[in-house]
């Protein structure tokens, strides 16, 4: 299969993927991350899901190994062939006052350095797709190694009702945080009108792993606002 993918140095819709990446950090730790709007990029991501051991806050956190986050048959997405979809295989976030190693660090280039050594570590990572009725799934690249990227240094907003900052391997406090995150990721430019199986996922640094599994159906093409000559109303149109 022929996926329509955003190449490693190209700009998409005038950013590049490091600024994507920092985007798709800000819809992470908001509020309803699972809930889509309609528009005209779907984030996804993987199964976020560290817990403390003995769930007692004091302990390490620990991730489930065979944990999955599956969104699939009627909890799967509906889109339209303008969609795009942002795909995050293998990721690492670290902001400033963060203490690693016992010390805090302060700097850019320390959390940059923490970064790059947790993607590092990664192996067995994947991301496939399959269409509806074919006999098996396809690569969505041929070199996810292709796909390694960082983000500039940002501002993450971490709401009091975000969703899963609680979930995270080290949970930060809610309110504005400068952050870096990087990894493998890819940006699905479009799909084809159909229904597609995405399954993406891999292992990191200690114990991250994530493993998602998407259920996509692509309706055709958006639904087109257009007003009469009169000016009275809007309707609507499919080209």
């Amino acid at each position: 299969m022929n996926i329509d993918v955003v190449r490693p140095q190209e700009n998409f819709r005038g950013l590049p993927y490091g600024n994507w990446f920092a985007r798709w950090t800000n819809w992470l730790f908001s509020p309803d991350p699972d809930y889509y709007d309609g528009g005209e990029m779907l984030f996804l991501r993987g199964n976020l899901d560290y817990r403390p051991v003995a769930n007692d806050i004091e302990y390490p956190r620990f991730i489930d190994p065979e944990g999955i986050y599956e969104r699939i048959g009627e909890n799967g997405y509906t889109i339209f062939e303008d969609t795009s979809l942002f795909i995050p295989v293998i990721t690492s976030q670290y902001n400033l006052g963060d203490v690693l190693d016992g010390v805090r660090k302060d700097t850019e280039e320390d959390i940059r350095r923490y970064v790059n050594k947790d993607i590092d570590r990664g192996h067995d990572m994947w991301a496939i797709i399959k269409r509806e009725n074919s006999a098996k799934a396809s690569k969505i690249v041929k070199n996810l190694e292709d796909y390694r990227f960082e983000s500039p240094l940002f501002k993450l907003v971490i709401p009091t009702n975000s969703k899963l900052n609680k979930y995270q391997y080290m949970q930060s406090e809610p309110g504005i945080h400068d952050v870096v995150v990087g990894g493998y990721c890819l940006i699905i430019r479009s799909l084809p009108k159909g229904s597609f199986r995405i399954n993406f996922g891999g292992k990191a640094s200690g114990d991250y792993y994530t493993n998602a599994v998407y259920d996509v159906i692509v309706e055709g093409k958006r639904p087109v606002t257009v007003r009469d000559t009169s000016g009275s109303k809007m309707i609507l149109r499919r080209e």
